[in-house]
């Protein structure tokens, strides 16, 4: 499905601490946690091609170290130097009542992946913390986004140790107006955006446990 909206979203830096250890399991492997119907996106721009919005799956799992999201689209181009704007993706989940997104942005002059915490929201947008910069890869063969982070990225709000990872929810957007300048106390404003417009998005009430096996490659 798709929703139009307006993102404004601030983010500052917070501290990173050790890592905690995943359950492992021996349950079937997790696949699939979210899907999307096909061809279903608002239309972006005459200049841009709807099929690199247009989700087809979802899943995120994680191993002793890190945590993997993969977002799966009916296609996906390289970054492109002649757009004026961004494409962004994001892949949000919930775990030990706190809300995390997982961010990749294909900008002008490259991608680049982040991590947040969402602390509030407020009209016209969530607040988020930043986590710190992260690890992504844009496969345009496999049409897939894969971001990695480590576990201790999420130490200071979620052990992972006796919890679930659900409410999923995955983005497309396309964003003008990235801004990377400097707050007044020093920290860094990520992810600043003057508009960004949801062209697909797709949620699921699935439920991940933490080191269950599942198709995602961790850290790959």
């Amino acid at each position: 499905m798709w929703t139009e909206r307006v993102v404004a979203a601030v983010v500052v830096a917070v501290g990173i601490v050790a890592a905690p250890v995943a359950q492992a399991s021996s349950a079937r492997p997790a696949c699939d946690l979210v899907t999307d119907a096909p061809n279903d996106v608002m239309p972006a721009t005459p200049d841009a091609s709807n099929s690199d919005y247009d989700l087809r799956s979802a899943d995120v799992a994680t191993d002793k170290r890190s945590l993997t999201a993969v977002i799966r689209l009916t296609s996906l181009a390289p970054e492109d130097a002649a757009s004026i704007a961004a494409r962004d993706y994001e892949f949000d989940f919930a775990a030990n009542g706190h809300t995390f997104g997982l961010l990749a942005s294909l900008l002008t002059g490259g991608a680049s992946f982040e991590a947040v915490v969402f602390d509030t929201n407020e009209a016209g947008g969530r607040m988020g913390s930043d986590l710190g910069a992260i690890s992504g890869v844009i496969d345009a063969g496999r049409h897939e986004i894969r971001i990695t982070a480590p576990l201790s990225t999420f130490a200071p709000y979620a052990s992972f140790k006796q919890t679930y990872i659900d409410q999923l929810y995955v983005t497309s957007a396309r964003a003008v107006g990235h801004d990377s300048t400097q707050s007044p106390d020093g920290r860094v404003q990520v992810g600043s955006q003057s508009t960004a417009y949801v062209v697909d998005d797709a949620g699921s009430t699935a439920r991940y446990q933490p080191g269950r096996r599942s198709c995602v490659h961790v850290g790959k």
